[in-house]
């Protein structure tokens, strides 16, 4: 019978798992801010940690999904193959895997908070963090891309199919780029149907991301669903940056691997890219009766304050690995593509998870991503 996690079972579940004894739950706490239906946080004072518990949505019964076991089955490859520390040191410590329940539990470093976290405590956006995880990437990149053995991993992994895999949720990409299914409408949110018939009308962008998504380059291992949530730094990164410069471990841990593939180095830049440009948009006044321009000179974080940030990323992936340029010409151009592409499927990620933030944002977010996917040139200035 399969557990199904939740608050109250949560504790007990981690206790049989060998994970804590019952003594420990005097201390042990759930960090409710950070946590959701099918995601935990949990602190451990004691050891200033704290420990991820993930569990396969209960709703992905309505289609095959491996995410749990594919994520388990990247670590074990990556920890056993020394020629790619660095991209193991970027993946946590996992601790427990349960693959009859689909459960997967690793530890977040001591003293790390997230990339989400950093920003808006600071309330600012230093050059310097923004180079960091462009020279981050740079590195997971150039390091995999001559490996045949990732590759034959990472193409095993996926059953021989080199589909690009597009981040949750994962379904929606194949009417993205064909026709809308009734049986693909059962499994989304009814409001968005709206949305994606939008989409479907605009013959421009329905044309670039089809030629994205099916066409686009297999070079490296890649994470696909890069978001700053996702990226773990130390809270004193400050203290740290200059003594890794030529480290063959990295400053940062990134979590949530389950859209890995061997895929377009482009993504990983533009979705980082995409954090930014979230900062800039979820700062604006949105309503019915405000025109979009009008609001995007309301944001109270403009995009010259991020935009600092953009080009530091960008300028510090090339040169910590410039000859992505000759061997991937479009790729600058590219990369601002999946920064749009990535908006849209941000978009229909708050569609199944908060359906009425997702229509207030619709009209915003789909002209911004149009012009990111179509018009490129007009973004690779800054």
């Amino acid at each position: 019978m399969i557990i199904y996690l939740k608050s109250k079972n949560l504790f007990p579940y981690l206790i049989s798992a060998g994970i804590f004894k019952k003594d420990d739950l005097d201390y042990l706490k759930l960090d409710i801010k950070c946590s959701n239906t099918f995601d935990w946080v949990i602190d451990i004072p004691q050891k200033q940690e704290k420990l991820l518990v993930k569990q396969t949505p209960h709703y992905k019964s309505l289609y095959h999904d491996d995410r749990i076991s594919k994520q388990w089955k990247l670590y074990n490859f990556l920890q056993s193959h020394k020629d790619l520390d660095y991209a193991s040191s970027l993946t946590p410590e996992v601790l427990h895997f349960d693959d009859s329940n689909s459960i997967l539990i690793y530890k977040c470093p001591n003293d790390y908070i997230t990339l989400q976290s950093s920003y808006k405590n600071q309330e600012a956006f230093p050059n310097t963090l923004a180079e960091l995880v462009g020279t981050t990437l740079a590195k997971l990149h150039s390091q995999t891309m001559s490996s045949q053995a990732c590759y034959t991993f990472l193409t095993k992994l996926e059953e021989s199919k080199l589909n690009y895999q597009l981040p949750y949720p994962d379904y929606l990409s194949d009417y993205l780029v064909s026709r809308i299914e009734p049986e693909s409408l059962k499994k989304s949110q009814s409001l968005s149907w709206r949305f994606l018939g939008v989409f479907q009308q605009s013959e421009a962008v329905r044309e670039v991301v089809t030629e994205l998504v099916l066409n686009h380059r297999h070079c490296c291992l890649t994470h696909n669903n890069i978001q700053f949530h996702k990226i773990f730094i130390p809270r004193h990164w400050q203290k740290l940056v200059s003594e890794i410069q030529d480290s063959d471990k990295s400053l940062i841990k990134i979590i949530d691997w389950e859209a890995c593939s061997w895929g377009d180095p482009a993504c990983d830049l533009g979705k980082a890219i995409l954090g930014y440009f979230l900062f800039w948009l979820n700062s604006m006044i949105v309503h019915p009766a405000i025109e979009i321009k009008k609001s995007i000179q309301l944001a109270t974080i403009p995009l010259e304050v991020v935009r600092p940030s953009i080009v530091a990323m960008t300028k510090a992936y090339i040169n910590t690995y410039p000859k992505i340029l000759e061997d991937y010409p479009e790729f600058l151009k590219r990369v601002i593509q999946f920064t749009g592409l990535g908006l849209i499927y941000q978009l229909l990620t708050e569609f199944q998870l908060q359906p009425d933030m997702a229509l207030s944002h619709q009209d915003l977010y789909f002209f911004i991503a149009a012009q990111l996917l179509c018009k490129p040139e007009k973004f690779l200035s800054i």
